[in-house]
């Protein structure tokens, strides 16, 4: 059994690292709060069902005679939640990892100290990035998953190191919002770019987007107060670009807020995820494009709902030592979908 501590990439020697806090911990992209961006939904149950009713429209009728005119009704659709059940497991054994490294503390006796390292520092470590990497694959998955994920060309996902089990267990609302052709939609030209080079965005095209959603998006979706623009940071960067170099700012604002520039268009906040750019490049990408790179959603969080069993799912571990195979056992488990609501109440570009 392997160790969960990879250190081949380290030179090694007796005077190695002897502290946690002497390890530089690699930063996870981790995009704000799910609830920012996404309605949860819990104790969802196989097959249950999501209802959505749509607004009546203006009503009253001259009245002529003694009955009144019928009116249209409410009009009511639905989507079924089906919940798949996502899981992982960490296995380490303290024998395997390397005698040289000492970043992680030393046992007191062998037995059962030196292979129970459920309690230990490292496996803290190991504990958090677990949790850091579980924020990440949950937006991922709710976002790019498809049941019939497959390599380009033909399919959205890149040759090397293909996993299907990674991304085929629901489909993400990515895969949602293409199939619906209803939705109000810009069409990003650079997307179609034959080479990475083609794909840059042009100058200044980022405002062209927003404003092209904004201007195909319904009424209803641009009243809502919780409306926002979902970006990539591509898309995010060329908006910044082109407002620091443009003496009007076209209806966009922008603001500082904990030191940190916070965009607007016409009164909406545009939210850059940034774990759509880093996901599409790493597994959407056949070596020569990367699959739609620059995307955005204009919508609200109650229309991109994202449902679970319980929400502290989503950040919980069931850590425990195996004394027969003297193996430290991490495992994670949660059940997620995401579902995406009425075609009104959103604008995207891809």
């Amino acid at each position: 059994m392997a160790s969960k501590f990879d250190v081949s990439a380290l030179t090694l020697n007796p005077e190695e690292v002897s502290n946690l806090s002497e390890v530089v911990v690699e930063k996870a992209f981790i995009q704000g709060e799910l609830s920012a961006v996404h309605t949860i939904h819990t104790d969802l149950m196989w097959s249950k069902r999501i209802n959505f009713v749509d607004n009546l429209d203006v009503g009253g009728e001259a009245l002529t005679g003694c009955t009144p005119t019928e009116q249209d009704g409410l009009t009511f659709s639905e989507k079924t939640w089906t919940p798949a059940l996502v899981a992982g497991r960490y296995t380490h054994c303290n024998a395997d990892l390397n005698v040289l490294f000492k970043a992680f503390g030393k046992a007191k006796k062998a037995n059962p100290d030196y292979f129970d390292r459920i309690d230990s520092e490292e496996m803290g470590l190991l504990a958090t990035k677990i949790i850091d990497s579980m924020k990440v694959s949950i937006s991922a998955k709710a976002w790019l998953s498809d049941t019939a994920s497959a390599v380009q060309p033909g399919g959205n996902f890149t040759i090397v190191g293909f996993n299907a089990g990674l991304w085929n267990q629901f489909d993400g609302l990515w895969k949602q919002i293409f199939a619906d052709g209803t939705i109000p939609r810009y069409t990003i030209a650079e997307n179609a770019g034959a080479t990475y080079v083609l794909q840059a965005l042009a100058s200044g095209e980022a405002y062209n987007i927003l404003k092209g959603m904004y201007d195909g998006a319904d009424s209803r979706l641009l009243g809502d107060a919780d409306a926002q623009y979902l970006v990539t940071r591509s898309i995010y960067d060329n908006l910044l670009t082109y407002i620091e170099t443009k003496e009007f700012n076209g209806g966009l604002t922008k603001t500082m807020e904990d030191g940190r520039a916070s965009l607007s268009f016409r009164g909406i906040p545009v939210v850059v995820m940034n774990e759509w750019d880093r996901t599409i490049r790493k597994y959407q990408d056949d070596l020569t494009v990367h699959f739609r790179p620059h995307r955005a959603c204009l919508t609200t969080p109650d229309n991109i709902p994202i449902g679970t069993l319980s929400e502290s799912d989503l950040d919980t571990l069931e850590s425990i030592y195996d004394p027969v195979s003297k193996t430290n056992i991490v495992d994670l488990a949660y059940f997620l979908d995401a579902k995406f609501g009425e075609s009104y109440m959103a604008s995207v570009a891809y």
